[in-house]
């Protein structure tokens, strides 16, 4: 019986951590945070809460006649965002 001793420098192995797959990883990331803080800068802000209450009082008049429920809860979150 033979044996062998192979050696394998960590560089040239497969599993390493050399090559694309780091630096694109890398690239993805940075990627999505610019995203992320493009999203941020153009969200645009919650309206008031007066105008909130406004609209969706507009909503309950739109919603009454088709369904009064709907119109209803609409109505009660108004009421519940203008005493807050």
């Amino acid at each position: 019986m033979t044996t062998m001793i192979v050696n394998i420098p960590a560089h040239a192995s497969a599993f390493g951590v050399e090559g694309p797959a780091p630096r694109l990883a890398d690239w993805l990331a940075r990627a999505i945070l610019e995203l992320q803080s493009i999203g941020d800068w153009l969200r645009m802000p919650a309206p008031a809460v007066p105008e909130a209450s406004a609209q969706l009082l507009r909503l309950a008049e739109a919603y009454d006649a088709t369904q009064p429920s709907y119109a209803a809860d609409l109505r009660a979150a108004a009421w519940m965002g203008a005493r807050d």
